[in-house]
């Protein structure tokens, strides 16, 4: 199963004129308003997922999102001066920033440091080797942001291949939440090349969420300005028709059972049986006064 490509396009041609016509009615008074946004997928799923995956999937796009004016730091291991400037001089444009693990914690430990880090660029990338220790350094304000650093292989025979690799992709983190983010485009691209991006994008995401398309209940496009515009939304399930009357005793049965509801256990009625226990419990008090009354009675003749 794949997305219409007609309805796709025609979804990014809506969304991108949305976004330059709020922009000409913003330009008198919001001096920001000719800033590129970025273009997200939302996709919800039917069911939760089980496993929470904190390194992310990487998808390869047809129109790269970070062009050589974009900013991008990367975070390294090694603290030596001599591979922070070998991997410089490959002359990547948009790596602008190389931060090593010892910086982060030292110059980089304040929480104005942090925000104005955050703020600096658009993509963080991270050697694979230090990912899982960067969200307790880094702090809440880059998960809110969706900045959190992506991955790359830092030992791979190619570093320069490897990092131009990543710079061409999008990054899927898959959570338990039935609801996900994911970076698809700019609004500086063309509707053409927004809607490849996106084909791409459900295509390798349709086939890592559990149950693939089954499971998938809707995807929209928008931008952090913008509400969502669908562009898929899964039908609802059939009636199930009963019509045999032992067929809808096992249905209700079944749904009793999904529910907790316990069967009872005894053919007693509960009315009934709280007059046996009241019952129970008049005849004990009467046989205790009956043998008290017994005793007095010898302690007088004695």
């Amino acid at each position: 199963m794949s997305l219409n490509h007609e309805l796709v396009l025609k979804a990014s041609t809506a969304l991108l004129k949305h976004i330059e016509k709020k922009k000409e009615s913003d330009e008198a008074t919001n001096l920001l308003a000719d800033e590129t946004e970025q273009v997200h997928l939302i996709m919800s799923v039917k069911k939760l997922s089980t496993k929470e995956r904190h390194k992310p999937y990487r998808i390869s796009l047809r129109t790269p999102m970070y062009e050589e004016t974009a900013s991008v730091c990367l975070i390294v291991k090694p603290t030596q001066t001599e591979y922070v400037e070998k991997l410089m001089a490959f002359g990547i444009p948009q790596i602008k920033e190389i931060v090593t693990m010892d910086q982060l914690k030292k110059k980089y430990k304040s929480y104005e440091s942090k925000r104005q880090l955050l703020a600096m660029h658009d993509l963080f990338l991270a050697d694979d080797r230090v990912l899982a220790s960067l969200p307790e350094l880094l702090g809440v304000k880059f998960f809110n942001a969706k900045k959190l650093p992506a991955p790359v292989n830092l030992m791979a025979k190619d570093q320069k291949k490897e990092l131009t690799k990543a710079l061409s992709c999008t990054f899927y983190r898959q959570t338990k939440g039935t609801c996900n983010a994911i970076k698809v485009g700019l609004t500086s691209m063309a509707a053409t090349q927004l809607a490849d991006n996106i084909e791409d994008v459900v295509a390798a995401v349709s086939q890592l969420v559990p149950k693939k398309w089954e499971n998938i209940q809707s995807i929209g496009i928008k931008t952090g300005t913008s509400l969502t515009l669908p562009i898929y939304n899964a039908l609802p399930m059939p009636p199930t028709v009963i019509t045999d009357s032992s067929a809808a005793r096992t249905v209700v049965d079944q749904a009793k059972t999904a529910s907790g509801k316990k069967t009872k256990k005894s053919p007693m009625s509960r009315t009934a049986a709280d007059k046996a226990i009241v019952a129970a419990a008049t005849a004990t008090k009467k046989n205790a006064r009956s043998k008290g009354r017994g005793r007095a009675a010898a302690s007088t003749k004695a």
